[in-house]
């Protein structure tokens, strides 16, 4: 059973993560998306091949309604026109030639798609408006069987990997994505496999049939397989086509060379990497340009587009130098709650001596793909169940205890809370004097992590209850928690220095959650947790305490759920898993 949907919906943050970029940036992407469902549908044409001709050239006849009609000529063709454009110009605004070997991967795949693609338009699409001819299936495969059928699989190969890697590190942002990416790999390698087969299937069957005709005189057979010649007039463009796309590509890669060559006499200055070495630059480049001219690790998740913020630096000096942070940039930089010294590599380009920190640890041995998936690496983004729980009153406690008695009951405390939040399956992020930080995940997702949660807090409540009755000699009066949980998207990663470095994670749910145990508090009650997480948890809320309240640094009222106790919650909470389990 798949989880509740939350009572906000999807989550907006990480949808409005991957339309983030410049206009250019969101051109090309929307061209690229355009280009691509065009490949998909194209291929799902040709695996019908497995079906039967007929079924190919009906579906087709509806597929080509939709794309050789003037809107859809016009979309298509302006999408090839944007998507090479923006491509030329990346490659032209590049600094240095070093990138990440995937994006190396997808950018020669790009400029080898022209090349391969020119002669398949000249014949198909260019060859019918010109005079007409029904470039229909039985056209295509009588011309493409057998000597070009090697050309036509590499068309397809490269156009499809090109398509994966860009929509790979694309969505690669997204944690849905990640998710679903092993089931998603089946069609990735069976569409364009199964493409291969339709036509060699059709391919062979019209081999069949022209020898049937031949042998038994059967005209029908014949006349099914019998289309027009190439126009070689047509075909005659291609070169003309193919040597402006290599003009085009040669006039990029000059501006390249050119801009390496000026760096010869360009004034240099330093940047320094703290913990790591310092290197001579020139004005232009990006930081992360700099960083992979001089092999320089620097994790940079999107590829340098400016969309994860996997990239940024905490500026140490020289931030005057640094280039003011344009639209793109602010708005990644406000989406996590930076501070005013963090940039972003990828946009931040210096003008003179700058120091800096990589912020997201580059010495580690995984891949960018490992710092998505892998708990144990800074900076990954994961949705996260939080729950915050602090002693109330403990401060008059302490003040008529010795410090080592104050030290013996929060070692006792934490033992029992710890306890019962790692037999849960959270683990603590973190302590802040009588009180501590429980997060939450779970490889089912948020919906099990928050079962999780509010498990744990349930557990709790027994467990200090227990103490409070062990400890009843020592205590003046019994020990009395407040409670706040919540869920959301949180930066999860290892914070600190050394082997003091911990599991912690940082965002605004965080501090929601801890909003929510003061909200505990001022209401004299154990647990308050936000309707979200209890959605996602599965708990219906019939028969419990909800309320809509004001939280501070949130924009809009919150719905949240009061309980006396968090063993209260036990009922629903059953139910709750069980139907999880379902």
């Amino acid at each position: 059973m798949r989880d509740p949907q939350p009572a906000g919906g999807p989550n907006p943050e990480a949808s409005a993560r991957l339309w983030r970029g410049s206009t250019a940036q969101r051109l090309r992407l929307v061209s690229g998306l355009v280009l691509f469902a065009f490949a998909a549908t194209h291929f799902a044409n040709h695996a019908l091949g497995l079906v039967g001709l007929e079924t190919m050239v009906d579906v087709a006849r509806w597929r080509t309604a939709v794309t050789r009609s003037i809107p859809g000529s016009l979309i298509l063709g302006l999408s090839l026109l944007i998507h090479v454009a923006f491509a030329l110009v990346r490659l032209a605004e590049h600094r240095t030639l070093r990138m990440p070997p995937w994006e190396a991967a997808q950018t020669l795949l790009g400029f080898a798609i022209p090349f391969l693609l020119v002669p398949h338009v000249l014949a198909t699409r260019v060859t019918n408006l010109v005079d007409g001819t029904r470039t229909n299936y039985p056209y295509v495969i009588v011309h493409v069987w057998p000597d070009g059928m090697g050309y036509q699989t590499a068309l397809m190969l490269v156009v499809w990997l090109h398509g994966c890697l860009g929509l790979h590190a694309w969505l690669r942002l997204s944690p849905l994505y990640r998710r679903m990416a092993p089931l998603l790999a089946v069609p990735a390698v069976g569409l364009p496999a199964a493409a291969f087969a339709g036509i060699v299937t059709q391919a062979r069957i019209m081999e069949r049939d022209l020898v049937l005709a031949r042998r038994f005189d059967a005209p029908d057979l014949d006349a099914r397989w019998q289309v027009p010649p190439l126009d070689q007039a047509v075909l005659g463009w291609g070169d003309t086509v193919t040597g402006v796309i290599y003009a085009a590509t040669a006039l990029a890669l000059g501006v390249v060379l050119m801009r390496a060559a000026a760096t010869l006499r360009a004034r240099r200055f330093g940047v320094t990497y703290v913990g790591g070495p310092t290197v001579r630059s020139l004005e232009g480049p990006t930081l992360l340009e700099i960083s992979r001219a001089n092999r320089v690790p620097h994790v940079s998740v999107c590829g340098g587009r400016g969309r994860c913020s996997t990239c940024r630096v905490l500026v140490v000096s020289g931030e005057e130098n640094l280039s003011a942070a344009g639209p793109q940039e602010a708005a990644a930089l406000r989406a996590i709650g930076a501070p005013a010294n963090v940039r972003l590599a990828c946009q931040a380009r210096p003008r003179g001596d700058v120091a800096l920190v990589r912020i997201l640890d580059p010495r580690r041995p995984e891949t960018t793909d490992s710092h998505l998936t892998s708990t144990d690496v800074a900076g990954t983004e994961r949705e996260v169940a939080i729950l915050f729980i602090d002693i109330r009153g403990f401060t008059p406690l302490s003040e008529r205890k010795l410090p080592f008695d104050v030290v013996f009951i929060l070692n006792r405390f934490f033992e029992a809370v710890g306890r019962e939040i790692e037999a849960a399956g959270g683990w603590i992020g973190g302590y802040a004097g009588d009180g501590l930080l429980a997060l939450f995940t779970h490889p089912d997702g948020i919906g099990a992590a928050c079962r999780s949660a509010f498990t744990a807090a349930g557990r709790v409540d027994v467990a200090v209850a227990e103490l409070n009755r062990q400890l009843a000699a020592e205590l003046p009066a019994a020990l009395r928690m407040a409670m706040g949980l919540h869920a959301g998207p949180l930066v999860l990663g290892r914070l600190g220095y050394g082997a003091s470095r911990g599991m912690s994670v940082i965002g605004p749910a965080v501090n929601l959650a801890s909003r929510l145990e003061s909200l505990a508090k001022a209401a004299d009650v154990q647990l308050v947790a936000s309707a979200e997480a209890a959605g996602r948890a599965g708990i219906a809320l019939d028969g419990l305490r909800v309320e809509t309240v004001a939280v501070r640094g949130v924009t809009a009222p919150l719905p949240v759920i009061y309980a006396e106790r968090a063993r209260d919650l036990a009922g629903a909470l059953s139910a709750a898993t069980q139907a999880g389990a379902a």
